[in-house]
């Protein structure tokens, strides 16, 4: 390694030793330190290169990020180890069955920019390369397909050809020409994109939509006062440079990535020293992020914003609490060899290793860095998915069981179900898109849109963004765990069309203009069509296909351009919400906000105000879209969460109508059957004589039975009251659930231990033989006690069985408390065991169908409990006298009817 290099690289060391410890300290807001020197007056002086390796001072040649800063780094490894480069070139394969051609920008057709990216064979050209580059350029770094063919060589090296889509251009008027790429150039990685202060975005766009590609970056360091545009190409500032012909890195402010270099193609960030109230254009595709999520990294109050916000006065929070606490985005997003950052990488290395010898020291990392950047699993990007969910996460930093256990019960069990955003961002309190309609167009050539999150028009100062709550999903995890994760639905509607090699393909927006617009306004038969109230005009409750008639007026003005097979579509695409992190306070730290009936869990969400066709929830992702698309009677769609496809079950707001039902009909059945039983009793025992039977005073029930018997009824009938809390917590607000659940848990231990006593009791004394029905007559005996509670009790007959300490039930009742002891409270104890227990042995309970099966059978024995306490306190009323049983389980003795006797109804009762 040369001299300049080393010194280089001992200086890229240092620097970044700083801004690690730099990073740490930022994590821990209370600390207070010194401020720490810039990677700025770190980084040393440069040559700045062009693509022949010459200084551009003598060249005079455009800059060559490859060249440039391939003095000291390895450009060639970085390149090919970024996906921001790459963008689904790698991944890049022709299709008839889709037009989604890869996973990524380059070749993944977006909906809402709507332009398509023309694959090799198809029958119209839309999108060339060269097309796309100019239509997406300021969101790509460059490299990749701005430097590569579809099959590996240089699009420098392609032959202009009009019929090629990577050698040719779609012009205004629908002709195809020519592309060369050696008058262009190409757009090699910009590097000054990511690590300059200020880099000139806008003159760099400006020379890609200009098409020329080769310029963009130098046009990035335009106006820093190195370089500026002259007639035959660039004209460099010598002064700017040092006598040995190097730039000043200081005064061109290189630097590591900060929040705002990431912004410039994901979303809207509002720097920390920046004491300006924050700006916001709403559903503004140039911060893409944010249009489709809602999300804004600023530490900066909501309040202190300048958006019309409803209930600003009451928002006293920062946008997020990251970005309020100085975190960078590459603190998450990191590069994944980075040794700063190797203890999140150590817990993949073998476990008899203290320290993996794999890990790069920092001379290695700063000549090598991988930009395949830790990342997160995001649902609308799939490009490189080796790389997904290798960044940190909340977890890294948090333990959630100390700052969850003082107050959320189960807390493993609910980490488990819920990604720590669920909560933590419980609501945006930006406009988000929520529905494209591309089957309609505007005069200007745009879709019929809508936001979420906004009452008025988008752009409007007079429009109040009162914000939205976002739908929860169930999202596979790349370790194929599930988490319930907060996401923005973004519907789009389109016409699509199959070509002559049978190709399904979107309707070009160049067609579909000229199928609109005649002269920049309606044709004459859209208009026809399209103006219900006849004013010479389409308003915006007109512009939507809501009739046939509508819908054959446009097909017939695609047909006639020459589209067959001509039909709507539409997709709903899920957008992952990971930002705008709130404290504790202010996340959802109330049960009743999970498990009511208006559940957050299930709360659903609406797509479009209008929907021309019902559309399909896209599914090349990690994300659930197990809900129902629902259309409404004026049109609208909504997606409504359906938790138990996903297998879920949420205590108080999970139901299932058919358990609720068949409980509901046991008890309320029995209930109606003791009530008619009782008044035919009550009236048959007014009609007939009456006389004193004969009975006799007997010690039923010594002092345990007694004792067990009422603390069993207690407990069960307490069981019973906080079982229906849980389940309809909504119903019982004003009562905490936490300490419903607690009490709830602590009944069921009383419970179980007052039953295991009692069944040792039964077995030491032998008077389990009681409650076991004897095989021998038994169906006879059954028959005859039958007979009488259907005949005998009303004409005042005596019990057809003798009730005696020794055996005090008849055959029904031992039947039924065989019933009850062996089958319903042993299932009812064990599935409440393993309810309980689905975060100490999730793998018995998953065996056994878990929360999905156990909670509703659980519920349902709840439900047969309850019958049977109604039909048992009913047959206490059928003794000697209506409350004779239960006198007797309070002081042990009993009159019972004395079968001795020869017994009338007018026996004498005995002394």
């Amino acid at each position: 390694m040369n001299t300049r290099k080393h010194s280089l690289l001992m200086a890229l060391f240092a620097s970044a030793t700083v801004l690690a410890s730099a990073s740490a300290s930022a994590a821990a807001p209370t600390a207070k330190t010194a401020p720490q020197p810039s990677m700025k007056s770190l980084h040393p002086d440069f040559a700045l290169l062009d693509t022949n390796a010459v200084s551009v001072l003598k060249s005079g040649l455009a800059v060559s990020t490859m060249k440039t800063c391939g003095q000291c780094h390895d450009t060639g490894f970085i390149a090919s180890h970024a996906f921001h480069a790459d963008l689904g070139l790698g991944s890049f394969a022709s299709t008839k069955q889709s037009w989604n051609a890869s996973p990524g920008l380059f070749g993944q057709w977006d909906p809402l920019r709507y332009r398509y990216l023309t694959q090799t064979g198809d029958e119209r050209l839309d999108l060339s390369t060269a097309a796309w580059l100019m239509a997406n350029g300021e969101r790509v770094v460059g490299g990749g397909p701005a430097t590569t063919s579809r099959n590996g060589k240089p699009l420098a090296a392609l032959n202009p050809n009009a019929d090629d889509p990577e050698t040719s251009l779609l012009s205004t008027a629908g002709e195809r020409s020519a592309w060369k790429w050696a008058d262009s150039g190409t757009m090699e990685m910009n590097c000054f994109l990511c690590h300059l202060d200020q880099p000139n975005l806008a003159a760099r766009t400006a020379a890609i939509r200009a098409g020329r590609f080769g310029d963009a970056n130098t046009a990035t360091l335009a106006g820093l006062n190195l370089v500026e545009a002259s007639a035959p190409g660039w004209a460099w500032n010598r002064a700017a440079f040092t006598a040995e012909g190097l730039v000043s890195s200081k005064s061109l402010g290189i630097q590591a990535p900060t929040n705002a270099n990431c912004a410039a193609c994901h979303g809207k960030v509002h720097p920390a020293d920046n004491d300006q109230p924050l700006q916001l254009g709403a559903c503004d595709l140039n911060d893409s992020q944010t249009a489709t999520t809602g999300q804004v990294m600023a530490s900066q109050r909501i309040n202190a914003s300048g958006l019309n916000l409803a209930g600003k006065a009451a928002l006293n929070r920062s946008w997020d609490v990251h970005a309020e606490r100085q975190l960078q985005c590459t603190d998450c997003h990191h590069a994944r060899n980075n040794p700063a950052h190797v203890n999140g990488a150590l817990k993949h290395k073998p476990a008899h290793l203290r320290y993996d010898p794999r890990s790069l020291d920092l001379g290695e990392y700063l000549q090598r860095p991988d930009h395949d950047f830790a990342r997160g699993q995001s649902a609308q990007t799939n490009v490189a998915p080796e790389g997904k969910g290798s960044m940190r996460r909340c977890e890294n930093c948090h333990d959630a069981a100390v700052g969850h256990q003082s107050w959320l019960p189960y807390v493993e069990t609910h980490m488990a179900a819920l990604a720590c955003e669920s909560c933590h961002i419980p609501k945006m309190h930006a406009p988000a898109i929520q529905a494209y309609d591309w089957t309609v167009i505007k005069p200007d050539g745009s879709p019929a849109r809508s936001c979420r999150g906004m009452d008025g028009t988008p752009g409007d100062v007079r429009s109040l963004v009162s914000g939205f709550e976002p739908v929860l999903l169930q999202r596979t995890n790349v370790d194929g765990a599930t988490r319930l994760a907060p996401y923005n639905l973004v519907t789009s509607f389109y016409w699509v069309y199959q070509d002559a090699q049978g190709r399904k393909r979107p309707v070009r927006l160049q067609d579909l203009q000229s199928a609109y617009l005649d002269g920049g306004a309606y044709a004459a038969d859209i208009l026809a069509a399209f103006d219900a109230n006849h004013d010479g005009a389409i308003g915006p409750e007109e512009l939507r296909i809501d009739s046939p008639q509508k819908e054959a007026a446009v097909k017939a003005r695609l047909a006639k351009l020459g589209l067959k097979d001509v039909h709507m579509e539409g997709q709903v695409q899920p957008y992952s919400i990971n930002h705008n992190v709130t404290r504790g306070e202010s996340a959802l730290n109330d049960c009743q906000a999970c498990h009511a009936t208006a559940s957050r869990v299930s709360q659903g969400m609406a797509l479009a105000t209008f929907s021309p066709v019902l559309p399909s929830f896209v599914a090349n992702n990690n994300v659930s879209g197990s809900g129902d698309l629902l259309q409404q009677a004026d049109g609208s769609l909504v997606y409504q969460p359906v938790l138990a496809r996903d297998h879920l079950y949420v205590f108080g707001a999970t139901r299932l109508a058919w358990v609720d039902l068949l409980g509901a009909l046991a008890f309320v059945g029995t209930l109606l059957g003791v009530s008619g039983h009782g008044a035919l009793r009550y009236l048959a025992y007014k009609k007939r004589p009456h006389g004193h039977e004969a009975t006799r005073r007997v010690h039923m029930y010594d002092a345990y039975r007694r004792f067990w018997h009422w603390l069993q009824a207690i407990s069960i009938v307490a069981l019973l009251a906080t079982g229906l809390i849980i389940h309809r917590s909504d119903v019982f607000s004003a009562i905490s659930f936490p300490g419903v659940v607690v009490l709830h848990n602590t009944l069921a231990v009383i419970l179980l231990v007052n039953a295991a006593l009692s069944l040792f009791y039964h077995l030491a004394t032998e008077r389990m033989r009681e409650y076991i029905p004897q095989p021998y007559g038994f169906i006879n005996d059954s028959m005859r006690q039958t007979r009488y509670y259907v005949s005998g009790i009303f004409k005042g007959r005596q019990h057809p069985f003798e009730k005696r300490p020794d055996d005090r039930m008849n055959p029904i009742q031992k039947l039924t408390y065989f019933g009850i002891l062996n089958v319903l409270l042993p299932l009812q104890i064990i599935t409440g065991a393993l309810m309980w227990g689905v975060q100490r042995w999730p793998e018995v309970a998953t065996t056994l169908g878990g929360l999905p099966w156990l909670a509703p059978f659980h519920s349902l024995v709840a439900w047969l409990f309850a019958t049977f306490i109604v039909g048992h306190v009913y047959l206490t009323t059928t003794g000697a006298t209506p409350l004779e049983g239960i006198r007797a389980m309070v002081t042990g003795y009993e009159e019972v009817e004395d079968h001795g006797h020869a017994s009338t109804d007018t026996a004498a009762k005995a002394p």
